[in-house]
């Protein structure tokens, strides 16, 4: 045999070989993982905080009153009992009206001395009492005062004047700031080029009542010879305020 045509052969069989084994890896060997990168995304919207007060007066309906009277002896006895008619005679009045929690309070005897022009001491009783009422007949509380004064009162202790339904009026007014608190964040995202707002969350903050109270300090004390006594209803008002603040997003 040609020792050439071995050496050929011998060749052949290589290349054979080699790319039999080529073939062979390729279809075994494991695809590597395809790493895919994510695309970060913006976030196309601002965040901003809002505060919103809103205030609104309403006209009282209701007003709780005080009425104070004291009287003095040089004996008890009769010190206490001239305050007895006093109280009898206020009842009288006030329970012919339409009023509610009419009580008496504060009932005090006081043993007290004094010098009379001798300079001699003297010793004496005051008595102190208190009547509490409640009205919604604004309109005749100036009457009703008056009668109340001529029939033993001697001063005015305190006038109060208030709403008879608080809730109502906060829910009016705290709705009005949730009003305003939308209408500014809309304006915000027009002038902001922004479509739209949401409303994240909603802090409530204060929410204050203010009635109107006249109390001795400022009515001073009124006695029974008096002309009358000043009582404003009309002018009176009772106040509320409502604040809020919110986290808002514009989009």
């Amino acid at each position: 045999m040609d020792i050439s045509l071995v050496f050929l052969a011998l060749i052949l069989l290589s290349v054979l070989v080699v790319n039999g084994l080529y073939f062979d890896t390729s279809t075994n060997q494991a695809q590597a993982p395809v790493e895919v990168v994510k695309e970060e995304v913006e976030k196309d919207y601002i965040t901003t905080n809002l505060s919103i007060s809103r205030q609104k007066e309403f006209e009282p309906n209701i007003v709780d009153v005080v009425l104070g009277f004291q009287n003095e002896n040089e004996d008890q006895a009769e010190a206490v009992r001239e305050n007895s008619q006093t109280v009898s005679n206020l009842m009288t009045i006030l329970e012919e009206r339409d009023l509610v929690n009419l009580e008496t309070q504060y009932y005090r005897v006081y043993p007290l001395t004094r010098y009379n022009e001798d300079d001699e001491r003297e010793r004496y009783y005051r008595v102190t009492n208190q009547i509490k009422f409640t009205t919604e007949n604004l309109e005749e509380l100036p009457v009703l005062l008056g009668q109340l004064l001529e029939a033993g009162a001697n001063n005015v202790q305190n006038i109060n004047y208030r709403l008879k339904n608080n809730e109502e009026a906060l829910d009016e007014v705290t709705e009005m700031a949730l009003t305003s608190l939308k209408d500014k964040a809309a304006f915000i995202a027009d002038n902001l080029d922004k479509e739209n707002y949401r409303i994240v969350n909603v802090n409530l903050g204060r929410q204050n009542i203010i009635g109107q109270s006249l109390d001795s300090a400022l009515m001073g004390s009124r006695s029974a010879e008096s002309a009358g006594i000043p009582v404003p209803v009309e002018e009176e008002k009772v106040n509320i305020n409502v604040s809020l603040s919110a986290e808002i997003e514009l989009y």
